[in-house]
């Protein structure tokens, strides 16, 4: 399924392929890349979430024939400094993906330091990053806003729901913030079959033995062209992730209570509530300046027109070349988060097509739409709710408060 749902004026999980917090994006923009490139990309942050923790490495190439392409660095050898003392190995668990063992966290008031070395033998290290404390989130609401920030294909302006928090800086400190959210929409379509229809096939009897096949079967008889469309058999969740980057220094704030803090505004693309977990999180000097420049590199950088900004060097480098432009930035942030429940009652305005439309672009068509039986998936055919990235079965914490 082609996730467009915020992306009708800007690229879904495409526009920042070095951003440490935005993890696990598939089709990655390289800003400013210059033809003919190899760069090397590190994304990873080290937080105290009670969460399994990674570090990305992949390499970007681009070339004037085939644009840009991003591949993972298999079979590196990862580890994190903790302190300048202890290491902490990471294990590939997928390409280019290396995880923290599962029990580790990081600490507040702690340092860490990434250091790596490539299959082909070339070591790297990242300067060395504190996890600094941040304040609690006190509070998170959201405003109907009639004039939301994106517009459907046809040109008509999408309402939004505009998600405020409040928060009390620290006095007598230099704090350095960055803002991150995801957004569970409720899902009432779990698959699409291009030329095929979906199946789920036991082995045993039903309820007996492990499932053989899940997912789409390609039917022949069928033009190419057709496309059959699933509803979801149980609760099922779309989630989506911020693609902007957020950041803020407390040099004119400093001790102050803050109120309406804007941290997002979501689309209205249909009237069932939704749930938004909002993370605060804390950044070292170093790190707010990189998440700074780059934004405002990619962010507002005009027009399509104006030249494209060269690439960002992070906090990583080669130890036997200096000179090597590696993007991409290691950091080590406390996280702070609250979940919120957009009800959507104040709805008054806007047309709602539906999430399925906002991320197609085109109504559902149920298998049993044109006429003849299926010796496939049947005409009363729904797909399973197959947990992701992107996608859960399971209620969202917060979903029922």
């Amino acid at each position: 399924m082609h996730r467009t749902f915020f992306s009708q004026t800007i690229y879904w999980c495409g526009l920042i392929v070095s951003v440490v917090f935005l993890q696990g994006c598939i089709d990655a923009y390289d800003p400013g890349v210059p033809l003919s490139s190899n760069l090397l990309v590190v994304s990873g942050i080290v937080t105290n979430l009670n969460e399994t923790q990674t570090i990305s490495l992949s390499r970007s190439r681009s070339t004037v024939d085939s644009g840009s392409v991003t591949t993972p660095i298999r079979r590196a050898t990862v580890t994190v400094l903790v302190n300048g003392t202890t290491p902490i190995p990471l294990l590939e668990s997928q390409p280019g993906i290396y995880s923290f063992p599962d029990n580790f966290r990081g600490q507040v008031g702690t340092t860490y330091q990434l250091r790596f070395r490539t299959e082909e033998g070339v070591s790297y290290e990242s300067s060395v990053e504190p996890m600094a404390s941040v304040s609690p989130i006190l509070k998170a609401y959201d405003q109907f806003n009639p004039q939301g920030p994106k517009k459907t294909a046809d040109g008509l302006t999408v309402p939004a729901n505009d998600v405020y928090i409040d928060f009390q800086d620290p006095a007598g400190e230099r704090n350095f913030y960055l803002w991150r959210w995801r957004l569970y929409e409720q899902q009432l379509w779990c698959a699409t079959c291009q030329q095929g229809r979906y199946v789920v096939l036991d082995v045993g009897p039903v309820g007996s033995g492990p499932i053989d096949v899940i997912g789409c079967v390609r039917d022949t008889t069928l033009s190419l062209s057709i496309q059959f469309d699933y509803p979801c058999r149980e609760l099922c969740w779309d989630i989506f992730y911020n693609t902007d980057i957020d950041v803020s220094a407390d040099a004119y704030i400093n001790g102050q209570l803050q109120t309406g803090r804007k941290v997002a505004s979501v689309p209205i693309y249909q009237r069932n509530p939704a749930l938004i977990v909002v993370q605060q999180l804390s950044l070292s000097p170093n790190a707010y300046r990189y998440y700074k420049l780059f934004a405002d590199q990619v962010q507002n950088t005009g027009t399509l027109a104006d030249s494209p900004p060269a690439p960002i060097s992070g906090n990583v480098k080669n130890l036997a070349n200096s000179t090597e432009n590696v993007i991409g930035y290691f950091s080590a942030a406390s996280v702070t988060e609250i979940r919120h429940k957009i009800k959507r009652q104040d709805v008054t305005t806007g047309t709602f097509q539906g999430l399925f439309y906002a991320i197609n672009g085109r109504t559902p068509r149920l298998e049993s739409s044109l006429p003849g039986s299926s010796t496939y998936g049947g005409s009363v055919a729904s797909a399973l709710c197959v947990p992701s990235r992107t996608r859960t079965d399971q209620f969202p914490p917060g979903w029922n408060d």
